[in-house]
């Protein structure tokens, strides 16, 4: 699998959110604030509990819009 274009090796059937937490708790961290989240290779969101699979492409977002913020 592949994570921000990182390959990871993981069991499948292993909780995204594990995966994550063993290998870069930071971007768990991204993924489960309120700003933030995961998505497939396709862009749809992924849940942080889903169970990961072989070959798959997951990309760890967060946006740049802060609670309050103001566009200009």
């Amino acid at each position: 699998m592949f994570i921000n274009g990182l390959p990871v090796t993981a069991v499948a059937g292993t909780p995204l959110s594990r995966v994550l937490a063993d290998h870069d708790p930071d971007l768990l961290a991204t993924v489960l604030d309120p700003q933030g989240g995961v998505t497939d290779a396709r862009g749809l969101p992924v849940a942080p509990d889903a169970p990961v699979h072989a070959g798959a492409i997951y990309r760890i977002r967060q946006s740049a819009r802060r609670q309050g913020g103001v566009d200009v």
